[in-house]
């Protein structure tokens, strides 16, 4: 028995990707096979033309699919990019010819929800700063085998210094490959504020069995770690020339916020916070636990006008920050999920930076939520909040205002405080002030 939905998207057609082939159906029923090749996808879309096709929607497969898509939209059609989760079939039914198929007949009832895709030189700027994290991370794994060559020759530097890949760290390995054992003249390499409250653990430290193998791997991870150093800052150059085409022509907006400190990885870009602060119109840098840092991995992820989402909520469930439900009957399961969102990432991280911190007021909830349902929790409900106000700032251009933590413990213990009044009432007893008994 044939599928039938009613038609809300008419003249839309539904593509399945691959490395290889592409399979197109106009109408739910008939398929038509191309090759990926460019010339292809070219007789693809004049095939489109001929079935007079307006709208097209397609499954984000890897990298496949970004080819494609972009000839779509040169040649005016409307493309619906969708999320392969929500278009998967009964058990035992898929395949390249079926899937097509299903993928208009939802699209053409208006059943599949659009992804974001950032438009012009934003989407430039998202792979950017995606290729940026990503040899960050490779460079990541040569500093593991540094530590390690370090421990084969039981140099204890990890033990006593916060990083290894810092300056001082760099400085004193560089030494040690040149040939230096003297712990005195290592250590004089170090920060002032190393050798001030260090000096002792740092020379026990540097005593080690200087083997030559181990000193030679040593020799090729930080080879390759410096390679992956100087290929971020070719990025940050890149990234540098994009920012400056997003910002000619925008007005310079001043802004009296000061540069929040970026601990790690910053991207060596001139006057990087006032040509955010030109792109979103605004300061987002004001919001706790957003760095320009974070705001420059974020403008790729969301866009700088969020007119795609209704809603804070829609944004919030977006991102994967909101709760999930899964009831039946009289059974609510909690449902968890691996985050996939990249910009749910990222307020996550941002919350992270705030769960020890004394004097942020979401620093303060996040320990509360802690304590009752644990730091998981806690983490993505700071997340939230972040994120909520990060739409608010941007789509209504409410500023955001750090009320503190005194301020916030103030807040809570009224509201308790008018609950066990209630509570009082109803059980007529009187509330007494302990301190002033």
């Amino acid at each position: 028995m044939e599928t039938t939905f009613e038609v809300v998207n008419p003249h839309s057609a539904g593509v399945d990707m691959g490395a290889g082939d592409i399979f197109v159906s106009t109408d739910g029923k008939a398929v038509k096979i191309y090759e990926t090749f460019t010339s292809d996808y070219h007789q693809c879309i004049a095939y489109l033309k001929e079935q007079k096709i307006e709208r097209v929607a397609m499954e984000a497969t890897g990298v496949y699919w970004i080819a494609f898509y972009e000839l779509l939209e040169q040649n005016g059609f409307e493309v619906c990019l969708v999320n392969p989760k929500e278009t998967k079939q009964v058990k035992g039914r898929k395949s390249d010819v079926s899937d097509c198929q299903w993928i208009q007949k939802l699209f053409a009832a208006g059943l599949l929800r659009q992804s974001y895709i950032p438009s012009g030189r934003l989407k430039e700027l998202r792979m950017l700063m995606r290729e940026r994290e990503d040899i960050i991370d490779m460079g990541s794994a040569y500093v593991n085998k540094m530590q390690k060559a370090l421990e084969l020759m039981n140099i204890k530097l990890t033990n006593v210094i916060s990083q290894i890949h810092g300056v001082s760290g760099i400085k004193m390995i560089e030494a040690i490959l040149a040939g230096e054992r003297d712990a005195e003249v290592l250590l004089e390499l170090c920060d002032k504020r190393i050798i001030k409250n260090k000096s002792d653990e740092i020379k026990k430290a540097l005593e080690g069995n200087y083997n030559p193998s181990w000193l030679f791997l040593l020799a090729q991870n930080l080879k390759m770690w410096k390679i992956h150093e100087t290929q971020v800052l070719c990025i940050d150059k890149k990234i540098d020339e994009v920012l400056k085409d997003l910002n000619r022509g925008r007005d310079k907006i001043k802004h009296s916020g000061k540069e929040k400190p970026i601990r790690h990885h910053k991207p060596e870009i001139e006057d990087l916070q006032q040509k955010l602060v030109n792109l979103y119109g605004t300061d987002v840098s004001s919001i706790s636990g957003l760095t320009n840092y974070s705001l420059l991995k974020l403008v790729g992820e969301t866009g700088i006008d969020l007119k795609q989402f209704p809603t804070a909520k829609h944004f919030v469930s977006w991102c994967q920050l909101s709760p999930r439900n899964s009831k039946s009957g009289k059974m609510n399961r909690k449902v968890r999920t691996k985050n996939k969102s990249k910009a749910g990432q990222i307020f996550r991280e941002a919350a992270q930076s705030l769960m020890q911190s004394k004097n942020i007021a979401i620093g303060a909830f996040m320990r509360k939520v802690r304590s009752k349902k644990g730091g998981i929790v806690a983490v993505k409900a700071g997340a939230r909040k972040i994120a909520v106000a990060y739409f608010n700032m941007i789509t209504k251009g409410i500023e955001y205002v750090e009320e503190g933590v005194r301020n916030y413990e103030a807040r809570i213990k009224q509201r308790e405080l008018k609950l066990l009044t209630l509570l009082a009432n109803k059980h007529q007893f009187k509330l007494v002030d302990y301190q002033a008994v």
